[in-house]
């Protein structure tokens, strides 16, 4: 069953390709599952005609099978306009010489063609002619004085089989095309959805950017006017500095956040997984923020082992733990520890960046990943953009990862994160290494 369902697929996508719209793909399809329903009962036709010795209409049958076999050619070679209008044509013309030399009931073949034809084109004009054809045919049919004789007839049970499949082939057409139009509609109420999802993001970065990077540098700017005219004096001067490079620090991720948002957004980018090591890209990261936890006097212990892989995009992998490092050092309350260790499933390897700080309510902790956050302050008043985590888990999933957060209020989180284990053979000599600063 698997092996025709397999070559009926192949058959039915003659001519389709991946960048074709839904619309005409659909109308590929229904073509040439036309000219394949046309091929086998005109082939059967021409054999019992012959066999009867109504040559004629097995000549006529004979044709409309070659017609049908020329149209999956001219699928095939691209050629779908010229395909349409043959498959149509031909069908038209056969159907009409069928019903009017032998009263075959090809008269209802007719009104298939005539659906089939204002399925298949967005012409009016199309839609008219093919209209007018039909009922100028169908007038000839009964004013129109029989040809051949009584007995070159076919039998009435074969005038009900055609009946019959015209009418059935009615309605799967429709059916056909009612399911497109349904499948249509949810894909474009889906579009819809982002696309609100988009614009509402699209404000809340732009609020950001007005405020979270208008506005400091503002205050760098008064900063450094009282610097060169030397408004202060030597010891004011270094806290003040401090303040200004503090301010540049974040202003640099926070405008970081947004071009890596903005580049992760567009599609074409290929992100291509590699061999990670995660302990050195921790103690990279910890290096930058040393400052930050020196002034929170925060002790910080990684237990990581050193021959820990992951297969995930490194530029990416380093935006996550950046992030998330920078939220434990941000949240965490003075004399506080953050942890940092892993462990492993059979799919991931999960990295737990835990704090001891402020802690997130359960019910806003399920949407911090989700929604772009207003501006949020830590425990010493240092700023946050509100892009981060959504951030992190865009690049989480574009990296065949998971997420997690567990939190309670006052005491600290745990934000874990999973990526897909790289592949590898366990090596007993494993070491951990463990620094606290």
């Amino acid at each position: 069953m698997s092996f025709i369902r397999r070559y009926w697929n192949i058959l039915t996508n003659i001519g389709t390709h991946p960048d074709m719209s839904y619309v005409n793909l659909k109308r590929i399809q229904m073509l040439n599952l036309i000219a394949m329903l046309c091929l086998l009962p005109t082939l059967c036709f021409f054999v019992l005609n012959t066999m009867d010795q109504r040559y004629l209409l097995s000549t006529i049958n004979l044709s409309n099978s070659i017609c049908s076999i020329s149209v999956l050619f001219l699928q095939y070679d691209g050629k779908h306009n010229f395909a349409k209008a043959m498959l149509l044509v031909s069908n038209f013309i056969f159907f009409f010489l069928g019903a009017i030399l032998f009263k075959n009931g090809g008269e209802y073949f007719l009104l298939c063609t005539l659906i089939a034809s204002i399925l298949l084109y967005d012409d009016r004009r199309i839609h008219i002619i093919f209209c007018l054809a039909t009922a100028i045919a169908i007038t000839l049919l009964y004013f129109y004085p029989t040809i051949v004789p009584l007995a070159q007839r076919v039998p009435k049970f074969r005038l009900i089989f055609n009946i019959c499949n015209a009418l059935a082939f009615i309605v799967i057409a429709v059916n056909f095309f009612l399911q497109i139009i349904y499948n249509n509609t949810e894909k474009i109420e889906e579009q819809r959805r982002k696309l609100e999802s988009m614009n509402r993001d699209k404000e809340k970065i732009f609020s950001i950017v007005a405020h979270d990077i208008k506005s400091p540098f503002a205050s760098l700017e008064a900063l450094v006017l009282m610097l060169r005219d030397q408004i202060l004096n030597n010891n004011i001067s270094k806290e003040y500095i401090q303040q200004l490079y503090q301010q540049i620090l974040h202003q640099n991720q926070a405008l970081d956040d947004f071009l890596q948002w903005g580049s992760s957004s567009m599609r074409g980018i290929t992100s291509p997984a590699t061999l990670v090591v995660i302990e050195p890209l921790v103690y990279d990261i910890i290096t930058l923020f040393a400052d930050q936890i020196q002034a929170k006097q925060l002790k910080t212990e990684i237990d990581i082992p050193e021959l820990t892989h992951i297969l995930a995009n490194r530029d990416h992998t380093i935006i996550i733990l950046r992030n998330l490092i920078s939220n434990a050092i941000k949240f965490s309350y003075v004399a506080g520890k953050i942890s940092i260790y892993c462990t492993e499933d059979e799919k991931y390897t999960h990295i737990h960046i835990q704090d001891e700080g402020i802690g997130i309510n359960p019910s806003k902790s399920a949407l911090l990943f989700n929604v772009i956050q207003h501006k949020s302050f830590g425990t010493e008043d240092e700023p946050g953009s509100g892009l981060g985590l959504v951030l992190c888990k865009d690049l989480i999933e574009r990296n065949k990862g998971v997420v997690d957060i567990q939190s309670i209020p006052h005491k600290g989180s745990i934000f874990t994160v999973g990526l897909p284990t790289y592949p590898t053979v366990d090596d007993p000599t494993k070491k951990t290494a463990q620094t606290r600063y």
